[in-house]
């Protein structure tokens, strides 16, 4: 079954679906290692990969090359953050194209006027709903297999509009054709309730360590009708904090040994990074 179909298959079952949030190929290993079932690939994470704050600063060709690169690392399906299609609608042909033959299941395109800002922070501008509207006729216009995931995402919730205006960029957006709609970032419980009532079984949020958007425990969620939770900065931030802690350890001690001890074992990091299926094709093949 191809990825995009699985990840549709994922979607049609009732309750919440959890993706796991990386920036890279090694990322991905350890969330599909862990049993989650889906794959987000965070633009934050991304940006941050390559030693930029989430503004904008990467080429589509970056992200479609770091993409391809975690989806040959992974049999999980892989949704990915496209931004604002990097362009107009007619650039969001080439960018919808692209994602697809990276072998992605699907992307979410937002409603932020160029150069983007990050969700979670303020002075956030929204392009013309109309604007957007054709940008997701582009993207679904484009795609070649019918089961590649569109979903529009609207920044309105923490804006002058607030819910309201959510609700009917939402509702437009939806009528558009897009499959789901991704709400960034609700402050508040009441929101994420309200926006879950508003598009029940097509709502999609991120859920992470912003502080601006409350993380709740995963059941609340599914109660509230969340359709798909995006953990995007999990698995970053505890790699940041615990490659800090080991700079400063090991430069304050003069020795690896403190760090070593916490460190997972080599053996079951050669496992991850796939030496056994490398030996095993090596002795497969040998003349």
């Amino acid at each position: 079954m191809r990825a995009t179909s699985r990840l549709r298959k994922l979607l049609s079952r009732d309750g919440l679906v959890i993706a796991g949030g990386v920036n890279d190929a090694l990322g991905a290993k350890i969330i599909e290692e862990a049993g989650y079932e889906a794959i987000y690939v965070s633009g934050f994470c991304v940006e941050a990969s390559y030693g930029y704050p989430d503004t904008g600063m990467l080429t589509m060709t970056e992200f479609t090359d770091r993409a391809a690169s975690i989806v040959a690392s992974t049999a999980l399906p892989v949704l990915c953050d496209a931004d604002t299609g990097f362009g107009n609608a007619v650039n969001v042909v080439r960018t919808t194209q692209q994602f697809e033959r990276a072998g992605v299941a699907g992307i979410h395109l937002e409603d932020q006027l160029m150069p983007k800002k990050c969700g979670a922070f303020a002075g956030k501008q929204l392009i013309p709903k109309s604007e957007m509207i054709g940008k997701l006729h582009a993207a679904l216009d484009s795609r070649i297999d019918p089961d590649f995931l569109i979903i529009g995402r609207t920044d309105a919730i923490n804006m002058a509009g607030g819910l309201p205006e959510t609700i009917e960029r939402g509702s437009s957006y939806l009528e558009a054709g897009c499959d789901l709609l991704l709400v960034t970032v609700p402050t508040s419980e009441e929101q994420v309730r309200g926006i879950c009532e508003a598009f029940p079984g097509q709502a999609v949020l991120t859920i992470n360590e912003s502080g601006v958007s409350p993380a709740l425990p995963f059941q609340k969620y599914e109660q509230y009708g969340l359709k798909l939770g995006l953990v995007t900065l999990s698995l970053t931030f505890a790699a940041i904090t615990a490659m800090r802690k080991a700079a400063r350890d090991i430069l304050k001690d003069q020795d690896i040994s403190q760090v070593m001890a916490r460190n997972d074992n080599w053996d079951s990091i050669l496992e991850l990074v796939g030496f056994s299926h490398i030996n095993e094709l090596s002795e497969k093949y040998q003349s």
